[in-house]
């Protein structure tokens, strides 16, 4: 397109546009043997300039029925816009163009839907009713659409229109399904749009078509109203995800419980030297012993007491553990009996083995200590690393809105085409 052309259209210079006709009277012809199939009518259908497109349409009717290399048409562009005076001037040349289809098979009307244009949306439908009922290549509605940009003033005139045109219509549109086999309820179900869930409760009464829990159930729930369903929902992938997290816990449960009999068995068949040894016995003497009582051999005192039952409660309990790991509620109950018991185990022997009261003390307060330290630096690591990754993302931003503002489009169809996407 001629550069003069192009920029007339973008500024709506109608005076320019005569000027150029002026000068070259087939200006318009050549721009329909272009191979962009860009018009001027594009462009200033764009840009909203009304007396322009006025102006082009008098002169190039035809140039309304073109599309551009994104697949939009005039009125598309228009329409997604919201430029109703511009939508107004191109439905002059019929209402077939309201069902003119880009490459994914939306029509002006879906464009207006996902914009929420309710002014252009009223137009488009009032010059052609059908349009209302045509469907993308996904199987969506202008109501689908609608719905799913979240448009509600959209929704709620979509469904004005369609009582007005044919009330036993109604239904059927509302009920219908998408290729992925929503129907508009589900969406908002599904998005938490209570404003369209009342409008779709409120339209479909008794006597209509549409039933809110026959099509809650499709989707294989029962839906008395929209706080119920949305618990409904919350409740399964709870649950799901709770099911998901329990199968991958139980083999680690398995291997746990497996080491905990391992360590437990060996403990109680060879107990350590410092509460069992060689000349040790065990008879009901020693069980009722009494430091003043002369025996002739030495007995267990009371720290080999606590090992062996603790150690004993272990073992079965992991024992019972590897039978039971699959039932949550045995390792609820199971697992912290047996990891109890080594850690009173544990203590039992750390108690024996100290020389003092004293030394013990101190051996707890460092791993006590030990425990506070490696806390206090693993915050203070994620700290910096937060502090680090904060500012390199701040300069990179930074960085990226500087190449934004300097950056040029291309062109003005270039600009819509991303509005557009």
């Amino acid at each position: 397109m001629d550069s003069k052309l192009l920029k007339a259209a973008r500024e709506g210079d109608v005076v320019a546009l005569d000027s150029l006709l002026e000068e070259d009277p087939l200006i318009l012809e050549k721009v329909a043997l272009s191979p962009t199939a860009e018009t001027p009518l594009h462009i200033a259908s764009l840009a909203g300039k009304t007396v322009f497109v006025k102006k082009i349409l008098s002169l190039k009717p035809s140039f309304a029925w073109e599309l551009n290399p994104s697949g939009f048409s005039p009125l598309h562009i228009a329409s997604a816009n919201g430029y109703i005076e511009v939508v107004k001037e191109l439905l002059k040349l019929g209402p077939q163009l309201c069902l003119i289809k880009d490459k994914a098979g939306r029509n002006p009307l879906h464009f207006a839907a996902m914009k929420g244009r309710v002014h252009v949306i009223a137009e488009l439908v009032s010059c052609c009713p059908n349009c209302v009922k045509e469907v993308t290549t996904m199987g969506e509605t202008p109501l689908h659409l609608a719905v799913k940009n979240k448009q509600f003033e959209a929704v709620k005139m979509l469904l004005e229109k369609l009582k007005e045109d044919d009330e036993n219509d109604n239904g059927e549109l509302i009920n219908a399904k998408d290729n992925e086999g929503n129907t508009i309820f589900q969406l908002a179900m599904a998005t938490e749009q209570l404003q369209v869930i009342e409008l779709l409760r409120n339209e479909s009464k008794v006597e209509q078509d549409m039933d809110i829990k026959e099509v809650g159930s499709a989707s294989g729930h029962q839906f008395d109203d929209g706080a119920e369903a949305k618990t409904q929902e919350t409740q399964t992938a709870s649950s799901d995800s709770k099911q998901n997290i329990w199968e991958e816990v139980q083999e680690m449960v398995l291997v746990v419980a497996s080491l905990i009999a391992t360590v437990t068995y060996q403990a109680g068949l060879s107990p350590p030297s410092t509460i069992w040894k060689q000349d040790m016995k065990l008879d009901s003497k020693c069980i009722f012993h009494h430091h003043y009582h002369p025996l002739s051999y030495s007995c267990p005192d009371l720290s080999y007491f606590l090992f062996m039952s603790f150690n004993t409660a272990g073992f079965f309990a992991s024992i019972f553990l590897i039978f039971f790991f699959r039932s949550p509620s045995s390792v609820q109950v199971l697992l912290p009996i047996a990891l109890i018991s080594m850690m009173i185990t544990y203590v039992t022997l750390s108690v024996k083995m100290s020389p003092s009261g004293l030394t013990l003390l101190i051996i707890y307060l460092a791993t006590i200590a030990i425990f506070v330290y490696c806390v206090l630096a693993v915050e203070f690591v994620k700290k910096i690393l937060h502090s680090m990754f904060g500012f390199a993302a701040e300069k990179v931003g930074g960085m990226a809105k500087a190449l934004v503002k300097k950056r040029k489009p291309a062109s003005a169809s270039a600009d819509a085409l991303k509005l557009d996407a």
